[in-house]
């Protein structure tokens, strides 16, 4: 049976819309955080799901979305998690496996941060799509990578301390390493065939850039 993968699309910053078919195309299910949903109709983008606060979704839109018996439009006014991390709780709640995340670039720093974080919060299969990059937190059981073209860029972050980190397969591998939040793991390079990770304890996260 294939994995259950459900695509989450956040009201951010939305520039090139093509990278986003073969992800939208291949989920299972498809949730709009709150205000996206308007995007979604306006760029043709099927969504099953609205989840959020609406404090960003016209009640015209709103109003519409409900005649629809194809969605599902959820109202959660909860003010300790953004709409994003809601969307991840719901979708892990309702069976999905993998999520992808799109738009959640541009706007305030501190919101961009946030739903980086979102990843530690949830520690769920996730993972973020920028412009540049994809961002996931390795999961304890490592991280293997063959596919990956020789020569491409990634860092490295801990949020907290990580120890027994193992990283391989590129131009500075680490050996049984304690890492704390800081530089120490920006900007290294795939050098073999496949890139490895591997931690004892604490949150990393993967920065691999396109």
């Amino acid at each position: 049976m294939a994995e259950r993968c459900y695509l989450v699309i956040a009201n951010g910053q939305w520039s090139n819309l093509e990278p986003w078919h073969s992800l939208t195309e291949n989920s299972s299910k498809i949730i709009a955080c709150d205000g996206a949903a308007t995007r979604c109709i306006e760029n043709g983008i099927h969504f099953d799901v609205v989840l959020g606060d609406m404090d960003s979704l016209p009640k015209k839109i709103q109003t519409q979305i409900s005649d629809n018996q194809n969605i599902q439009l959820i109202l959660d006014k909860g003010q300790q998690e953004n709409d994003l991390v809601k969307a991840l709780k719901w979708a892990i709640k309702d069976g999905a496996e993998h999520i992808d995340i799109l738009g959640v670039e541009g706007g305030e720093t501190d919101h961009q941060f946030a739903a980086i974080l979102a990843l530690c919060e949830i520690q769920h299969s996730a993972r973020i799509y920028t412009t540049k990059s994809t961002i996931e937190m390795i999961d304890k059981s490592g991280y293997k990578n063959c596919s990956l073209p020789r020569d491409s860029t990634f860092s490295l972050f801990a949020i907290g301390e990580v120890s027994g980190l193992s990283v391989s397969g590129c131009e500075w591998n680490l050996e049984n390493q304690t890492m704390k939040p800081g530089t120490q793991g920006l900007h290294n390079r795939v050098t073999q065939d496949c890139l490895e990770v591997h931690h004892a304890s604490g949150q990393l996260l993967l920065f691999l850039n396109c």
